[in-house]
């Protein structure tokens, strides 16, 4: 695959027409890459950074044509310029796999639009708002002050929660009381939607929902479901929480508010 400098035909009028390829070529490739950022700033939705590495692809391709043409023109032969090439492509191919497969889904992600700047998100166990989206990867920022950088192949491969696509996240709260008294259930259910109610950042419509989970001898068990702002979420919680309990205790009624609810027992297997 080596191509010996004899076997290359080279006089006066080779070195013309190879200066002229090789002029042409860094032209061609100039323009070419001009012509995809220009047609790249016309889609909706697609980042500049995105459409600069695509440019970049287009013009490294047209580079290497052109080094093919000159060495054509200089009495190479063909079949060994064109395995050189093939295994510079080859090459190029595997060391930049990891940033093409980024760059394609960072394009992806961007053109259907999944997430936008600002959308609190759920991606790779990490939660955090929107600040970038680039070639490379998703940007947000934690409620910890921590910047993470999400590389778009992860995103776009794995399960992605996006809290701000309807503008409302709902959340669940557990609440027990005693049944000391008749009644208690009907008591508990409606002084709790009440007090939800009335807590700052629970939405109004849907309206806070009750629904019984457990009855016993000695105490009921139930869910209280309210909506809120998806980035207010651990403050309205943690408000819901001391409303509802201020407001069985004013009620006369002795229970528990637990938030986050525990998860539910597991169902007897089936013989």
């Amino acid at each position: 695959m080596n191509i010996s400098f004899d076997e290359l035909d080279i006089d006066g009028w080779s070195v013309v027409w190879a200066g002229v390829v090789a002029v042409v070529t860094v032209l061609v490739a100039r323009y070419a890459a001009r012509a995809t950022i220009g047609f790249g700033g016309r889609l909706t939705g697609v980042q500049h950074d995105a459409v600069v590495q695509v440019s970049r692809v287009v013009r490294y391709a047209v580079y290497l044509l052109g080094i093919g043409v000159v060495l054509s023109v200089l009495g190479a032969p063909i079949k060994p310029v064109l395995v050189a090439l093939l295994v510079i492509v080859g090459a190029l191919v595997l060391i930049g796999r990891g940033v093409a497969d980024n760059v394609g889904a960072g394009l992806v992600i961007q053109t259907r639009r999944t997430i936008k700047l600002g959308d609190l998100i759920e991606s790779s166990g990490f939660l955090g708002h929107v600040t970038d989206l680039n070639s490379r990867s998703v940007v947000i920022d934690t409620a910890d002050g921590v910047t993470v950088h999400l590389p778009n192949n992860d995103v776009l491969n794995t399960p992605l929660l996006n809290y701000s696509t309807r503008g409302a996240n709902r959340s669940e709260l557990e609440v027990a009381v005693v049944r000391g008294i008749d009644g208690v259930v009907d008591r508990a259910t409606e002084t709790a939607r009440t007090a939800a109610a009335g807590v700052r950042g629970v939405s109004a419509s849907p309206a806070p929902v009750t629904a019984l989970t457990s009855l016993g001898p000695e105490r009921a068990v139930f869910r209280l479901s309210v909506w809120h702002d998806p980035a207010a979420g651990v403050e309205v919680r943690s408000r819901v929480t001391e409303a509802v309990h201020v407001g069985l205790l004013d009620a006369g009624l002795h229970g528990s508010v637990v938030w986050p609810p525990p998860p539910p027992a597991p169902r007897p297997a089936e013989g």
